[in-house]
């Protein structure tokens, strides 16, 4: 459990950190912005799931913990060891992007009932490909890094001119608890979640009940134990 926990913190971590970062170096003109605020999440949720998957599940995202959980596939016990990481680590990211640059304030043209509503579908959409592939996993397994990392790279292309989506409620909180700006920061954090319950009322339309597949996907090489 405690390689597992790990995994959940580099993980975050790394996704919330080259996040910011990328959005840093487009402001700074050294990165297309589209080339930040879409392929730069979606490779690094990429490459997570293939080098974390066999050890956490790959998680990094606290409504993917709540899904795998409210759909029988993750342990409850497990679900606040899994926050506290995913959490400390997004603020230990947006601590040192604080460090050396000003924390990025992202695009937000939409009101926040908006901004909640497009995170939300955003979030569903992710998680109905995320849910969609675990329970496929003996057979996708080897593709499903590609499946979700596309689905996070599509979300971010579609919305990033005009809201700051993040389907991540911890790569929210990290940045803007460091930033002062928390207050203003709850349509993302709120819109994951209400997106993460509309994917599992989908998914069982779709895909009826759990099976083992998806249970071995969600824990890694951890397990239920």
């Amino acid at each position: 459990m405690g390689r597992a926990l790990i995994a959940e913190a580099f993980g975050t971590f790394l996704l919330t950190f080259a996040g910011l970062g990328a959005l840093v170096l487009a402001r700074l003109g050294l990165l297309p912005e589209v080339a930040a605020a879409a392929l730069t999440p979606g490779l690094v949720v990429l490459t997570m799931i293939y080098a974390l998957g066999d050890v956490s599940g790959a998680h990094i995202n606290p409504v993917v913990t709540l899904a795998f959980a409210l759909r029988g596939a993750f342990p409850w016990r497990l679900v606040l060891l899994y926050w506290g990481a995913q959490f400390a680590a997004a603020v230990v990211a947006g601590l040192l992007i604080l460090s050396f640059a000003h924390i990025p304030q992202p695009t937000e043209r939409l009101p926040a009932a908006g901004a909640t509503l497009l995170d939300a579908a955003c979030t569903a959409v992710l998680l109905v490909v995320i849910l969609g592939a675990a329970h496929q996993n003996a057979k996708l397994k080897p593709a499903a890094g590609l499946a979700v990392g596309a689905a996070v790279t599509l979300d971010h292309f579609l919305t990033s001119s005009v809201s700051g989506v993040a389907m991540n409620p911890a790569k929210v909180f990290g940045p803007a608890l460091v930033s002062g700006r928390l207050a203003d920061a709850w349509p993302h954090l709120l819109g994951p979640v209400a997106g993460s319950l509309a994917a599992l009322l989908l998914t069982w339309a779709i895909r009826g009940p759990l099976n083992r597949e998806e249970q071995e996907a969600a824990s890694g090489n951890h397990g239920q134990g």
